[in-house]
């Protein structure tokens, strides 16, 4: 076989199964090549994704299936009759020709159907495969302990961020702990998982050293735990600072000394923090209020009011004074997002923000605190994130019914961003899509209209996204990740709906590591990406098992949601080898303090014998 083609030995390779391939990549350096072919895993993807798998099993319906129910489900399968494979003459002499030719054809237009990527986007399906498909495990970052390890104390998280390397690739694990310490754990290097720098207790809420240890850790701990806001650390990786919000006051710190910059007070108990950018304001929500915080001029005391006391849509705007801040109407801005720019040098761009209210507020950077815009949503949202691909509607998506793949490459070529949202609408959860485009007509987004009900510009997946209000949801590779009040952590893909896998942190063979007690359950209340969104390359380009979840739990736990047989990393392994390291070095030292006692024996005989030649 070393003589054929590649081409052909591709088309050969073609008709194993996965984990054949995987095997087949030990052969030789030119197998290994040819089973990683991206269009061979593009292909697998497909065809063992939900919907594919539930048209093959349509496909195979049982002979004695009601005739009637049959031939309705043939006719949904060739709704569209541009995919059918049927010919008009079956006996014409190409008549088998023809039906290949619509086979094809067909099957060309389900994978565009499904095709998650963009025009331009890299994606290395070889990995997406593993995410899809293979068993998941969780990695537990070392307990930030204090007092003896025996005893099994514990400071909890009380938010967490990420310190991204130049190639935007996780770098380091930085969180605020209860004791009002911070600690940052190595995310990728050869003690990755463990604690590498701690600052002291009470740093961040200012309790020193004038007080006793135990008042210190106890007025600490209320401090920390007194808002309980999940959007309460910022990391900023290009300056190697982090913001953290400790009740009312915003600390500025300086990661690589752990030493606090600034402390700026602000009106009311901080319940939001945006992503921190160099050059960009950090955008900062209180329970009432809104501010740009830019650490170079004081923080200003005026303020917008948006609507009215009783009311509930936002329509109204009632404007005070134009100065640096918003006043809400309603408390509870719980996630803050800045819409990713091409423009961050000159620090502009939208600013949208989610909460407790049910609607999105829209602000343009250039004229804050102006607002620019709302969009009703009618549930009360917990996160807010944002993809740099347009939004796709459901009616050119598979199975509503399906559609031209000209039609969906065209959808899909138009510039934008889809805006994406979990949160609550009427006791579960709610997934929101949103699309933010050039187009008026493909957008919800309006400097015009603050009530805009584009009803092709969104979709709300209120039926089956959870029982239970989500949480957190994030972009990771090709789909959308979320987590929700069960303990649930779920993938779909872009289009909001079809599911991929789902796992609960409370399932019995994680639960024993992380030392639940009957009856009680942990969650998942934030889930953050080891790939940054502002990655600098490619990401089909992200190294193999490196585009990873860290999780930080309602427990005050912090992990990494990795993928394939062997788990990321191993703490306990960790500790196994700095024994085995602290042995090698007490034995070196046992070594070296024998052979100087050795050495000081010798010349003591030396000198008695010295001693003794002169009679002495």
């Amino acid at each position: 076989m070393k003589f054929l083609p590649d081409e052909i030995l591709l088309q050969i390779i073609s008709y194993l199964e996965p984990s054949e391939l995987v095997v087949l990549q030990y052969v030789s350096r030119q197998f290994l090549n040819l089973s990683r072919d991206n269009n061979l895993w593009k292909q697998l993807c497909f065809e063992h994704s939900v919907a594919e798998r539930r048209r093959q099993r349509q496909l195979l319906l049982p002979v004695d299936i009601d005739p009637r129910l049959a031939e309705l489900v043939r006719a949904a399968d060739n709704i569209a009759g541009a995919f059918t494979s049927a010919v008009h003459d079956p006996s014409a002499p190409s008549a088998e020709l023809q039906a290949h030719r619509n086979a094809s054809k067909r099957k060309a237009a389900l994978l565009a159907n499904w095709d998650p990527t963009y025009p331009g986007e890299k994606v290395n399906f070889y990995n997406d495969f593993i995410q899809r498909h293979a068993p998941h495990s969780i990695s537990w970052f070392r307990t930030a302990r204090h007092g003896h390890q025996d005893d099994n104390l514990h400071h909890e998280a009380t938010g967490a961020g990420i310190l991204f390397d130049p190639s935007g690739m996780a770098d380091k694990l930085v969180s605020s702990l209860e004791d009002g310490s911070i600690s940052i754990w190595d995310a990728s290097g050869s003690r990755q998982g463990d604690i590498i720098a701690r600052s002291s207790i009470g740093l961040l809420p200012n309790k020193g050293s004038d007080l006793d240890y135990d008042t210190r850790l106890q007025q600490s701990k209320t401090a920390m735990t007194e808002t309980g806001a999940v959007e309460s650390v910022s990391i900023d990786s290009r300056q190697k600072k982090g913001y953290f919000a400790v009740q009312n006051v915003l600390i500025e710190v300086d990661l690589r000394t752990l030493q606090v910059i600034s402390r700026t007070p602000f009106p009311f108990l901080i319940t939001s923090l945006s992503e921190a950018h160099h050059s960009t304001p950090l955008t900062v929500g209180t329970n009432w209020t809104i501010h740009l915080h830019d650490t170079r001029r004081p923080i200003s005391t005026r303020c917008e009011l948006i609507g009215g006391s009783t009311s509930n849509s936002f329509s109204r705007l009632q404007t005070g004074d134009f100065g640096g801040h918003v006043q809400l109407s309603q408390s509870g801005a719980l996630s803050i997002l800045h819409l990713p720019t091409t423009r961050e040098w000159d620090g502009n761009g939208d600013i949208w923000v989610g909460g407790r209210f049910t609607s999105f507020l829209n602000f343009d950077r250039r004229f804050f605190p102006r607002l620019r815009g709302t969009v009703h949503s009618g549930a009360r949202l917990s996160c807010i994130t944002a993809i740099p691909q347009p939004f796709i509607p459901h009616d050119l998506r598979l199975g509503r019914p399906y559609s031209s793949p000209s039609l969906l490459h065209e959808a899909k070529t138009i510039p934008g961003h889809t805006l994406i949202a979990a949160g609550e609408y009427k006791g579960k959860g709610s997934l929101e899509l949103y699309s933010l485009s050039s187009d008026p007509s493909r957008s919800i987004n309006s400097s015009d209209s603050r009530t805009t009900r584009n009803h092709h510009a969104y979709y709300h997946n209120r039926q089956t996204a959870s029982s239970s209000k989500l949480l957190s949801v994030a972009p990771h590779g090709s789909r959308l990740v979320f987590s929700d009040g069960d303990g649930n952590v779920k993938w779909v893909e872009r289009d909001g709906s079809t599911p991929v896998r789902q796992f609960n942190i409370n399932g019995s063979e994680i639960s024993t590591h992380v030392g639940h007690e009957s009856g009680w359950g942990d969650i998942v209340q934030k889930i953050i990406p080891t790939v940054s969104t502002s990655l600098q390359t490619p990401a089909g380009d992200v190294p193999l098992g490196q585009d990873n979840l860290v999780i930080w739990t309602g427990d005050g736990k912090l992990g990494m949601v990795g993928f394939g047989h062997e788990p990321t990393f191993d703490v306990d392994a960790l500790d196994g080898m700095a024994e085995e390291k602290l042995d090698k070095e007490e034995r070196t030292k046992e070594r070296e303090y024998g052979a100087e006692m050795r050495k000081a024996l010798e010349h003591q005989a030396r000198e008695l014998k010295w001693l003794r030649g002169y009679g002495l």
